[in-house]
């Protein structure tokens, strides 16, 4: 069964069960189109609290939200047009840890934040979509397909600042894997996921998760079998994209000559996330084979009994009960 709860542009959900004297209370957060992060329970989701608002003038584009191990009451965000940031969900009191027009030690403007985890220790990773198009300029940056992208590393105990792995194409969702052995990076322009190594024989190399995934890949989240959840943006079937792929002049004269609109027009509006398991084989895929609920899928948080699907431009959640 699928259905939907409005609201503009949920983009990645994350939960945090808060322990009371009485009950368990989950809350399901996300944030919106509108530069908001809100707040709703599980239960009802019709009732939604607002964490963040945005005043005029200063509003970001929050993206990734991942809670600290350690302490619930920490939520961090990857914001597309500001960087990262803290909330203390006591005071709502929101803090840059990065800002992406000068993150300091040395490295470039942040161009496009996309998404983070954070290890128990506190540390940050987090994902630079394209050093060269910002949010506006996505459609430029899937066109391009050139390796723009970067996964970089913060550390909240003493303000370090530094690049892990360069040359990636398009940066998009990270996921941390079983006793933080590892990263999974999603490379959208490239259709796979790449592995970083955090601990054992292979630290600080890398080689491919899964590869050749038959579409655009967004996000990547756990799932509650052991494996993990991929959002697609958009399909690969009809080869549209893929035909350009090693054509770089011709998908540049495309977006350049402002025929992204046709160009979108032949691409299937068909919605569908898969799951990965632990080797990266795929081991199940869920659609909407007329993209009318979860159309452009951008994130999966899984519930065990129920699957919250975020988009990039849908004005709902989609709930999937499994």
């Amino acid at each position: 069964m699928v259905c939907s709860y409005s609201f503009h542009g949920p983009f990645a959900c994350c939960v945090e069960i808060s322990n009371s004297f009485f009950f368990h209370v989950g809350y399901v957060y996300t944030g919106l189109q509108d530069g908001r992060i809100i707040r709703f329970g599980r239960t009802n989701p019709a009732s939604y609290e607002t964490i963040v608002s945005c005043t005029q003038g200063n509003c970001g584009r929050p993206l990734g939200l991942y809670f600290h191990p350690q302490d619930k009451s920490k939520l961090y965000v990857a914001d597309a047009k500001k960087g990262i940031l803290s909330i203390d969900l006591d005071t709502r009191r929101v803090q840059t840890l990065v800002n992406a027009h000068h993150p300091g030690n040395g490295i470039p403007p942040l161009v496009f934040v996309d998404d983070l985890v954070v290890l128990s220790n506190g540390s940050i990773f987090f994902t630079d979509l394209s050093k060269k198009f910002g949010l506006e300029e996505v459609e430029a940056e899937v066109m391009e397909a050139r390796p723009n992208g970067r996964l970089l590393h913060y550390s909240p105990s003493n303000g370090s600042l530094y690049t892990v792995l360069e040359g990636l194409h398009g940066a998009n969702g990270v996921c941390v894997g079983p006793n933080e052995e590892f990263l999974l990076v999603v490379e959208m322009t490239r259709a796979r996921v790449t592995r970083y190594y955090l601990k054992g024989p292979k630290t600080g190399a890398g080689d491919t998760f899964a590869q050749n995934l038959p579409g655009i890949p967004d996000n990547i989240t756990p799932s509650s079998r052991g494996g993990y959840w991929v959002a697609f943006a958009a399909l690969r079937d009809n080869g549209v994209l893929d035909m350009m792929a090693g054509l770089p002049w011709l998908r540049a004269l495309v977006y350049k000559s402002g025929l992204m609109g046709p160009v979108k027009a032949l691409i299937q509006k068909h919605g569908m996330i898969l799951e990965l398991d632990a080797n990266g084989q795929i081991v199940k895929s869920l659609h909407d084979p007329n993209g009318v609920v979860a159309t452009s899928s951008s994130s999966v948080l899984d519930l065990g009994d129920t699957l919250l699907v975020g988009s990039y431009y849908a004005p709902h959640i989609a709930v999937c009960t499994m």
